[in-house]
C-alpha cells in the first residue's frame, strides 16, 4: 500500500463523514469527486500499462576498478518504451537484486524512473561494489503507479539475470621470461619469438655468415640473391602451456578474506595478461568443491581469460587445505607438467611435505610486490 493510496483512504473517510453530516449539494459533490478519482486514476493506469514495455540488459559485462580501494561501478540498463502518444509515466519502480558469487555478498535495491508520452528512456542502474567477482543483477519487478499514486500495476517481474564480471586494475607484473618460456625438448608447433634455439624446421632468423658457423645452416637460395653468405638460426620450441594451480583456500574474517580474494584475483589477472602480451598459453586450474571437479581452462587470448573469470567466479571454495592440494596430486597423476605456478594469498608453511612443490612449480605469494617475483624465483 503507497502513501497515495492512505492518503486517499484518508481523505475519503473524512469526505464520508461530511456529507453524513452535513447533507448537502457541496458536500455531496465532493464526496462524488473522491469517488470519481480513483475510478479516473485507474482506467489511466490500466490503458497505460498495456502501451508499456520494458527490456533489461548488460551494455558493458565487464567492469574494472580503478583502485583497489575504491568500489567498481558496474551497471545494467533498463529501457522502458511508452508507447502511449498523451499519457506520460510520472512514476515507476523498478526492485532490483543482485549478488557476487563469488564472494556471497548479496543486496537489494529499488530505482525510480519516468518517461515522457511517446518516448523510450534507458535508465542506467549502477551498483557500486567493493569486491571482485561475477555479480548476477536480476530486475525482479517492475511497477506503474497513477498520477496520485493510489494504485500500481506490475508491468513485469524476474526479468533475466545480467552477469557482470567484476575485475581489479592490473599491477605491474616482472615475470623473468627466460623462467617461463617452458623450453621443451620434444615436439612442438610453439616457438619462441624472442629467443633463438637448435630447432632447423622453424627459422628464427637471418643473419650474415661468421666464422663458426655450420656450413648445414647456410640459406643458399637467400645467399644466391644478395651476393653474401647468409645463415639460418633455428627457433626455440616451447611447451604448449604454463600451468597455474589457483589456490581458493582463503583464510581470514570476512573483511580480510574479501581483501585477499581481491588480491588473488589481481595477481591472476596481472599475470595472465604478461602471458597473452608474451605469447605463452597458460593452464589456468582449480577445485570446484559443489561438483567435486577440477577445472582447466586455457587462455591464449584476452577474451578466452574473460571466460575462464566467468567459470573460476561461479565455483564453491574450499576452506580445507589438505582437501585441495589432495586434489591437486590426484588431477596431476599422469600429466606432463612443465614449469606451472602455485599462486595463493595464503600461508602454507607445510606446501614441501606435500609432495606439490618440486623443481618445476613454483610458490608465488600475490601478496607481495610484482618486482618481487624475480626474489621468489
Amino acid at each position: 500500500m503507497t502513501i497515495g493510496t492512505l492518503a486517499y483512504v484518508f481523505l475519503f473517510l473524512i469526505g464520508l463523514f461530511i456529507s453524513v453530516f452535513y447533507l448537502e449539494y457541496g458536500t455531496v459533490a465532493i464526496m462524488g469527486l473522491l469517488i470519481l478519482i480513483p475510478i479516473s486514476m485507474l482506467i489511466f493506469l490500466i490503458f497505460m500499462r498495456t502501451r508499456v514495455k520494458v527490456q533489461v540488459d548488460s551494455k558493458n559485462p565487464v567492469a574494472e576498478k580503478d583502485d583497489m580501494d575504491k568500489p567498481a561501478r558496474p551497471a545494467i540498463t533498463m529501457s522502458v518504451e511508452n508507447k502511449n502518444s498523451f499519457l506520460p509515466v510520472t512514476k515507476g519502480i523498478a526492485k532490483v537484486v543482485y549478488e557476487n558469487r563469488f564472494t556471497g555478498e548479496k543486496g537489494k535495491m529499488k530505482v525510480r524512473f519516468s518517461v515522457d508520452a511517446g518516448k523510450k528512456r534507458d535508465r542506467r542502474i549502477p551498483i557500486p561494489t567493493m569486491n571482485c567477482g561475477n555479480l548476477a543483477v536480476k530486475v525482479k519487478k517492475v511497477r506503474l503507479y497513477d498520477y496520485l499514486s493510489i494504485f500500481a500495476w506490475t508491468v513485469g517481474k524476474d526479468y533475466e539475470t545480467q552477469d557482470v564480471l567484476i575485475l581489479p586494475p592490473m599491477r605491474e607484473m616482472y615475470l623473468s621470461q627466460d623462467r617461463w618460456y617452458n623450453r621443451t625438448m620434444e615436439d612442438s608447433d610453439r616457438f619462441s619469438l624472442y629467443k633463438k634455439g637448435d630447432d632447423p624446421s622453424e627459422i628464427f632468423d637471418v643473419r650474415d655468415f661468421v666464422d663458426g658457423d655450420k656450413i648445414q645452416r647456410i640459406h643458399w637460395k637467400l645467399s644466391g640473391k644478395t651476393g653474401s653468405l647468409m645463415v639460418k638460426e633455428g627457433s626455440l620450441p616451447l611447451a604448449r602451456v604454463v600451468y597455474a594451480f589457483i589456490d581458493l583456500c582463503i583464510q581470514g574474517e570476512k573483511q580480510e578474506a574479501h581483501d585477499r580474494s581481491n588480491l588473488l584475483v589481481q595477481g591472476i589477472y596481472s599475470i595472465a595478461m604478461f602471458m597473452i602480451e608474451h605469447h605463452i598459453p597458460m593452464g589456468f586450474i582449480w577445485y570446484d568443491r559443489e561438483r567435486d571437479v577440477i577445472h582447466e581452462e586455457v587462455v591464449e587470448r584476452e577474451e578466452e581469460l574473460l571466460w575462464m573469470f566467468q567459470e573460476l567466479f561461479r565455483c564453491k571454495k574450499t576452506h580445507n587445505e589438505s582437501e585441495l592440494i589432495d586434489r591437486y596430486l590426484a588431477w596431476e597423476k599422469g600429466t606432463q607438467l612443465e614449469n606451472a605456478m602455485y599462486l595463493t594469498v595464503c600461508d602454507h608453511g607445510d606446501l614441501e611435505n606435500t609432495g606439490l612443490v618440486r623443481e618445476r612449480l613454483e610458490v608465488m605469494d600475490l601478496r607481495v610486490r610484482g618486482d618481487e617475483f624475480e626474489d621468489q624465483e
